[in-house]
């Protein structure tokens, strides 16, 4: 495997070979991205400017059969929250650019004029890319397929990123081709679009390689997995994230109306079972994979009333913040949402958010979705000066309108979970190095980090702390390993990840020498972040989370602010060796209490 860099401004491309002696030899995709960042890029650098960079990565089992693992991670100082930032994205492009044996591409500087970066059997070159400036997604991938082949993988930004919106995302063609799988959180198509790349092109390889220490346990070890996940996932397959809607609803932490309330009286209109019914009426589909090695199979593909493509794929994320966020209650209107943003490049999250906040001080209509759709369509594609108040974030637009209820951390628009009713998502919005994001340490309704131990009632704070650390180790594992964390982040599934390393890498790795190696991950993180002036005690909600309850659990943070401040520096010397010990110690207990039932139970039927 190897590492390139461009420096955009010369066009100077660098290789690196990355050998078992490589001092990031086990760094993948996230791993690789935080590790990068932190050493070559100046803290304090404006995010938009040349010292900046721009890192895609594959993850370690990247282009292997192993289930879920075709996700490339893309990294840089994020001009939303002014530290780290990584988003990771599925689509083709991972898998292709791994069969490259590419680990990393580092875009370094800046360009003069738009271009392409064009990857291939030949090697890596620079395009002009100027005839597409302005360019929309849909359209843009379109031109690239007749250009380069309908088989290419595509990374690429549309007009939010190239006019430097900070909530800009970057676009991944899915297997259907179409650009609709983003690396969206933290403006990182701002950063792309600084660089003045319109897109990065992988044209596939014609003698695609990936090496194996030992393919047949590979093989035996991803086989059962694979197994295991098409058996365990069968109802998220068919519904999707969209599933999620109605039961946060129901427990009462599903934004609505910018997050004055954790329950929205029309849910059954934009649930998982509504849009499941309106995907089998028109004939769309549902169980498709993100990407090459998905087989967990949650995406769908919506079609409106004449059969024709409107997005693919409409998640819980973008339904929840901009359907019951912006109280609208439409899903036909929701995908229109979703196709907009894709097409301008825009973090569905994001922009739910700042709409929410703008609805909030009586600028837009609650429920007015036709103006949502001309603010995509019209004032963010067209870079009027409406388009930047809506392109630049929750805390930008917050801040200008003089906003009391600005739902940000660190300048990141906090995600689909109410965190007055998640309280272990509270502690990953406040604490985790990436702002206010879900999947940094996904503590939803009944996800355990571990199966044999008792992390308490969603809705209190006791041992919430423990889970959200713990996902946050293992998120980062898994981001590393460029696999989707829908495999299930956690303790258990550690050692299936850490025997597949070995198998592919001639590695001896165990559980603790994984978990090391996600700790250090977010270690490298906090650290870039303080550095560069975002420290522990920027770790905090927004105050009118604590003082609003959310209705209708009557909810709010009560987690001290201290302990969020204190999280990192406190908590957690836990550690692999402590979760043996006690379970150990557990299993111990058990046979102990065994052991005297029958000894009294013996005692007692003797006396009879």
């Amino acid at each position: 495997m190897r590492i390139l860099r461009i420096d955009l401004k010369n066009g100077l491309i660098k290789e690196e070979k990355i050998t078992s002696d490589f001092s990031s030899y086990l760094m993948g995709a996230r791993g690789l991205t935080s590790k990068i960042i932190h050493d070559e890029v100046p803290p304090k650098c404006y995010p938009l400017g040349k010292k900046n960079k721009l890192i895609i990565a594959s993850g370690l089992l990247t282009g292997s059969s192993f289930p879920c693992s075709a996700r490339a991670s893309i990294g840089a100082k994020s001009p939303l929250t002014n530290g780290i930032k990584e988003a990771n994205v599925g689509g083709r492009f991972s898998m292709m650019l791994a069969l490259h044996q590419v680990r990393a591409l580092i875009l370094e500087n800046k360009s003069p004029l738009s271009k392409f970066v064009l990857i291939d059997d030949n090697g890596i070159k620079l395009e002009s890319a100027e005839g597409f400036k302005g360019l929309g997604n849909y359209a843009l991938h379109s031109n690239l397929y007749k250009k380069y082949g309908n088989n290419i993988g595509i990374l690429s930004i549309g007009p939010a990123g190239e006019f430097m919106m900070r909530a800009a995302s970057i676009a991944a063609n899915d297997l259907e081709g179409f650009p609709s799988r983003h690396a969206a959180r933290g403006g990182l198509g701002a950063v792309m679009g600084s660089k003045k790349i319109k897109a990065i092109i992988v044209i596939p390889s014609k003698t695609p390689k990936i090496s194996y220490f030992d393919i047949k346990k590979f093989k035996e070890i991803a086989k059962k997995f694979t197994k295991t996940l098409i058996e365990t996932k069968k109802v998220f397959s068919i519904y999707g994230t969209p599933s999620l809607t109605k039961p946060m609803s129901i427990l009462g932490g599903l934004p609505t109306q910018n997050f004055r309330k954790g329950s929205f009286q029309d849910v059954d209109e934009i649930s998982g079972e509504k849009l499941h019914e309106m995907i089998l009426l028109r004939k769309g589909k549902n169980q498709l994979p993100c990407s090459p090695t998905c087989v967990i199979r949650c995406s769908n593909y919506i079609v409106d009333e004449n059969g024709n493509h409107v997005t693919s794929s409409l998640e819980y994320e973008t339904i929840a913040l901009n359907g019951a966020n912006l109280m609208i209650n439409d899903l036909d209107k929701l995908a229109q949402i979703d196709h907009y943003s894709d097409d301008v490049g825009i973090d569905t999250i994001e922009f739910g958010g700042t709409i929410g906040v703008a609805m909030d001080c009586n600028k837009i209509e609650w429920g007015d979705a036709k103006k949502v759709i001309e603010i995509l369509d019209e004032e963010i594609r067209n870079n009027t000066e409406r388009g930047n108040l809506f392109g630049n974030g929750v805390k930008h637009i917050g801040e200008l309108l003089n906003a009391t209820r600005i739902p940000h951390v660190k300048g990141q628009g906090i995600s689909g979970y109410d965190p007055r009713v998640f309280k272990a998502m509270s502690i990953t919005y406040a604490t985790s190095p990436m702002g206010a994001d879900h999947t940094a340490g996904p503590a939803v309704a009944g996800r355990k980090a571990r199966i044999n131990y008792e992390y308490g009632d969603l809705t209190e704070n006791s041992r919430k702390s423990n889970l959200s650390f713990e996902l946050q180790i293992y998120i980062s594992i898994l981001d590393s390993m460029g696999c989707c964390y829908f495999i299930g982040p956690s303790y258990e599934n550690l050692m299936i990840i850490a025997s597949a390393l070995n198998a592919m890498y001639g590695t001896n790795l165990d559980q603790d020498g994984l978990f090391k190696l996600g700790k250090n991950i977010i270690k490298l993180e906090l650290k870039f972040n303080e550095n560069a002036g975002i420290t522990s005690k920027m770790n905090c909600l927004p105050d009118f989370f604590y003082k609003e309850p959310s209705l209708p659990t009557n909810l709010k943070i009560t987690y001290p602010k201290e302990k969020f401040i204190q999280f990192w520096k406190k908590k957690n010397k836990l550690n692999i060796r402590q979760f043996l010990f006690l379970r150990i110690f557990y299993f111990i207990l058990f046979f102990y209490n065994i052991h005297l039932f029958l000894y009294f139970r013996k005692g007692f039927f003797c006396h009879f």
